[in-house]
C-alpha cells in the first residue's frame, strides 16, 4: 500500500509584498492540482500575518514531486517570488500509522 508523501511549505513575504507573492502562488494551485501524482494541492494565508503563507501538499510518490518541480507553473511560481521572499521552509513528510 503506498502513501501520500505529504508537503508543509512556509513562504513569508518580504514586508510590502505580501499581495505580490500572493498572486503568483495563487497562480501555481490550479496547474499543480491537475498533475497526475498530486492528491491535494492548498494554499492558506496565516490569519494574524498576512505575509506568511503555507502550502499543504499531497504527492503520490517523490517522482510525482520532482515532476512537479520541472512544470511550467512552478517554474513561474518560483521565479516570480525567488526575490520577495524573506523566509522559506519545506518538509517532506510521512504519515505514522497509529
Amino acid at each position: 500500500m503506498s502513501r501520500i508523501i505529504k508537503i508543509v511549505a512556509t513562504l513569508r513575504a518580504k514586508p510590502g509584498y505580501g499581495k505580490t507573492v500572493e498572486q503568483a502562488l495563487r497562480a501555481c494551485v490550479e496547474g499543480s492540482r491537475a498533475e497526475p501524482g498530486c492528491r491535494f494541492y492548498d494554499l492558506h494565508v496565516d490569519r494574524t500575518d498576512p505575509e506568511r503563507f503555507v502550502f499543504i501538499e499531497g504527492w503520490a510518490d517523490m517522482e510525482a514531486i520532482e515532476h512537479h518541480k520541472t512544470t511550467p507553473h512552478y517554474q513561474a511560481m518560483a521565479q516570480a517570488v525567488g526575490d520577495l521572499l524573506a523566509h522559506r521552509e519545506v518538509l517532506l513528510l510521512d504519515e505514522l500509522s497509529v
